[in-house]
């Protein structure tokens, strides 16, 4: 190709002004004529031509013909592909289309899809002033193994997993929560106030996830009428007494809608109690200044709920600890005081909480020392009369004590009284004749356990009372709507004490009743007794 460029570019420098006519004139010279009609002269020139201009033309031409390939409509119409199994053959293609959709349309929805909650300009969230909050808890996985490595001692051990057959808290699924509400009286109204309620709740939570029953100073415009002073620091019982609704409306750290709020409570729970080692035996002590062992039955119920509830590992050992420690602090009386082995005689008051928790663990395939559950007993014995229908407070008493009668009728149920028993059937008797006391909702959250336990139109007529009067009392506005407050209350029944906060948790666990645990004496849905 080098020697035909060379004796190109000598012609051209030999006879510039001949070539130059000939282009003028049309005249061809020797390599003159059409591009096609001599291919060896066509070789040449294209010889001629220097490689990156060829290369330039190339990509040029392929440019213009992918431009005009994409002049034609755009496709409006994605395909994508479902599949579904049919059989043994595979699944099943089915083809659909996802039409275009407006931009400004799907902005619009993400804006509604998390609507801002409905809170007064008043009611502002503050920090405490005169609590003292415990610890910051971290939003890290429950982890307490490093105190416990057996909760227990196998000899106390009173079932195993291969041969649990007691109820779980199935009672409130979604489903069975209906079911339930239908039957024993429960109704719209009673629900949406339950979900008012929860709510209110929740807005007091602190950002460590604890409660306190001075709920004011956790928000302005609250609803005023916080609990006692000397309550303030007994942050586990107030922050257990806030969860047992959430639990107890099926809420918990794994599902609903108030996880977060639950989880962050059980979080604080577990880092706030005392690892203690008691003989032996690794317990968690909930037990506090203002709280005493009313807290650590509270505390107890609740981790122990909510592992029967979800199953989480993670809180096996945190609600066994809690048990073990309810085990420990028993008097020797098998009652339980305000101190752990108390010289003092147990009372009915933290008595029913404790064995309500030694349940609620039973339930949740925990370890229950049969020695507690007989002990527990024995106290029963000691302060009940009149064929066990009615039960005093330390001891014996000799008139009807409503309140302290159902607790010792519920504990009764819970550790094996059949529905017929003389004592249990003429307690029920006193309790229905006594009707509600809108003076003492402590003593109205255990009666309605007890009635709707027993059924019967003696709960009928009770529950018709109790269910309307609070639905009808729960405040409807400002930073106060979906609590109540009680202003006539007894002292030492609670919501003086506790305050706004107890009074609210109280009425929503009693307007829970239909469905916070199976009825005990159905037939189809029985709850196992302890066995001793």
């Amino acid at each position: 190709m080098a020697d035909v460029l060379d004796k190109a570019a000598k012609k051209a420098k030999e006879d510039p002004k001949k070539l130059a006519k000939a282009a003028d004139s049309g005249d061809q010279a020797e390599d003159a004529g059409p591009l096609e009609a001599d291919p060896q002269r066509h070789f040449i020139l294209f010889q001629a031509v220097p490689a990156w201009a060829i290369s330039m033309l190339v990509h040029v031409l392929v440019l213009l013909a992918l431009g005009l390939l994409t002049i034609a409509d755009p496709v409006k119409i994605v395909n994508v592909l479902s599949a579904s199994s049919t059989g043994e053959d595979g699944p099943e293609i089915e083809e659909f289309t996802i039409e275009e959709v407006d931009p400004g349309e799907v902005a619009e929805s993400e804006e509604l899809t998390e609507p801002m909650a409905d809170v007064p300009e008043t009611s502002e969230v503050i920090d405490p002033v005169s609590v003292d909050i415990p610890m910051d808890v971290a939003m890290v996985p429950v982890d307490v193994s490093d105190f416990a490595a057996e909760m227990a001692p196998s000899g106390a051990t009173l079932q195993s997993l291969s041969s649990m057959n007691s109820q779980s808290f199935n009672s409130r699924s979604v489903d069975m929560k209906k079911k339930l509400l239908r039957e024993y009286g429960g109704n719209d109204s009673s629900e949406a106030a339950v979900a008012k309620a929860l709510k209110w709740i929740a807005k007091h939570q602190m950002p460590n996830g604890a409660w306190t029953f001075q709920h004011n100073l956790v928000r302005r415009d609250s609803g005023g009428n916080p609990g006692d002073e000397a309550r303030a620091k007994a942050f586990n019982a107030a922050t257990a007494m806030a969860l047992l609704p959430f639990l107890g409306a099926g809420q918990t750290h794994m599902s609903g809608e108030y996880k977060d709020t639950v989880r962050r409570g059980l979080l604080f729970l577990v880092k706030n109690g005392k690892p203690k080692n008691m003989e032996g035996l690794p317990t968690l002590d909930f037990s506090e200044s203002g709280g005493t062992l009313y807290s650590h039955g509270l505390a107890a119920i609740v981790l122990c709920e909510a592992y029967a509830m979800t199953e989480d590992p993670a809180l096996m050992i945190p609600a066994q600890g809690a048990i073990n420690y309810t085990a420990y602090a028993q008097n020797a009386d098998g009652g339980w005081r305000y101190t752990a082995r108390s010289r003092v005689e147990g009372d009915t008051s933290v008595t029913g909480w404790h064995v309500m928790a030694l349940k609620s663990a039973y339930m949740g395939h925990l370890t229950v020392p049969p020695t507690t559950v007989r002990g527990a007993i024995a106290f029963l014995d000691r302060v009940q009369s009149d064929g066990g229908s009615i039960y005093g407070y330390t001891e014996r008493s000799t008139r009807l004590v409503p309140g302290c009668t159902a607790i010792g009728l519920l504990c009764r149920m819970y550790t094996g009284w059949d529905k017929n028993h003389p004592g249990l059937v003429k307690g029920v008797g006193h309790i229905a004749k006594t009707g509600v006391n809108k003076k003492d909702m402590y003593y109205n959250y255990y009666a309605a356990q007890v009635l709707r336990h027993h059924g019967g139109p003696e709960w009928n007529r009770f529950n018709v009372e109790l269910r309307d009067w609070l639905v009808a009392g729960q405040e409807t506005s400002g930073g106060s709507e979906g609590s109540w407050h009680f202003p006539d209350s007894t002292s030492h029944r609670g919501p003086l004490e506790g305050g706004r906060l107890c009074s609210t948790a109280l009425a929503t666990m009693i307007l829970e009743v239909y469905y916070r645990h199976m009825p005990i004496y159905a037939a189809s849905a029985s709850e196992d007794d302890f066995p001793l």
